[in-house]
């Protein structure tokens, strides 16, 4: 290494020789921003004019212990019943294309029908997927006749015409003629 001042390679001691008036400079900025640092810091306030609002969604589970066969039965019931909803969201838009492909239909009885059978492997597939469908279906219906205490095929009436409803224009629906039933395609929208 070599001193700054002489050029000459620096000795066992190492003094700065000049500072220069950059150095000085910087020396005269940088006191007040030290000083600056002794002074009380400023508050802030984390204060809010309102409470904040927070929303929550939780599952409660109620274990009674002890109860026996019935309470497990009736939470192997709620299980289904979970599951038969899950499985339904996740067919949901399957079973809406095989009703604009015009394939199958919302029948009198609440269920799926099949008015179009495609041939080969994709028939066995929409054939598969309706089954699973009306099972669903008739497993949630009959929930819900349970529970209201109504039989299954006043509930099966009830989401027949929930289904004829919210059927968009040209799918297969049927409808009552009389004391019978035909199959036609919905008007409109």
């Amino acid at each position: 290494m070599s001193d700054v001042a002489t050029g000459s390679p620096s000795s066992s001691k190492r003094f700065p020789v000049v500072l220069g008036l950059w150095g000085k400079l910087l020396f005269l900025a940088s006191a007040p921003l030290s000083l600056q640092q002794c002074q009380k810091p400023f508050d802030v306030n984390v204060s809010t004019p309102e409470p904040i609002k927070v929303d929550l969604t939780m599952d409660v589970h109620v274990y009674q212990h002890g109860a026996g066969a019935a309470a497990e039965k009736e939470e192997e019931k709620q299980q289904d019943f979970r599951d038969a909803m899950l499985r339904r969201r996740n067919r949901m838009s399957e079973i809406q294309s095989l009703k604009d492909n015009r394939i199958v239909g919302e029948s009198h009885e609440a269920l799926l029908s099949i008015r179009n059978m495609p041939a080969g492997d994709w028939g066995d597939h929409v054939s598969k997927t309706v089954a699973a469908e009306n099972k669903d279906r008739l497993l949630l219906m009959q929930k819900e006749a349970d529970e209201k205490q109504k039989s299954l095929e006043e509930i099966q009436e009830a989401q027949w015409e929930h289904w004829q409803r919210k059927s968009f224009g040209g799918e297969w629906i049927e409808v009552r003629r009389g004391d019978s039933y035909r199959w036609v395609q919905k008007r409109g929208g």
